[in-house]
């Protein structure tokens, strides 16, 4: 059977505080491909994204040493970013992919990749 891509996180918004986008099932092997994020604010967004672990099997803590993403967007801006194959790989229960922006809900997400 052929790899399937898929819609990992429907779109949604980042909060002003660390925190979970997408939690990793326990049992599954998730790949992350691609994240769109855009800045619906009339202002510029400071904006965060994680690559986070689990602790022991249950959701850990977004930090320095799990930042993968770090930037200040224009108001209006979109912003892209691909990963080469096999992306992001989440493989234990609650690990996570998480966010945060300077203002909650101005700042959108979205995930695709695949699953096993």
């Amino acid at each position: 059977m052929g790899f399937e891509y898929d819609r990992i996180v429907e779109i949604t918004t980042l909060p002003n505080s660390a925190g979970a986008v997408f939690a990793n099932p326990a049992g599954q092997k998730t790949y992350i491909r691609l994240v769109v994020l855009h800045n619906s604010n009339s202002t510029a967004e400071a904006v965060k994204l994680y690559n986070v672990p689990d602790n022991a099997g249950a959701v850990g803590t977004a930090g320095t040493t799990n930042e993968f993403y770090s930037r200040s967007m224009a108001a209006g801006e979109t912003v892209t970013m691909e990963f080469a194959i096999p992306g992001l790989v989440l493989e234990d229960g609650n690990d996570t992919i998480q966010g945060v922006t300077t203002t909650a809900s101005k700042v959108t997400i979205q995930a695709y990749g695949g699953k096993e």
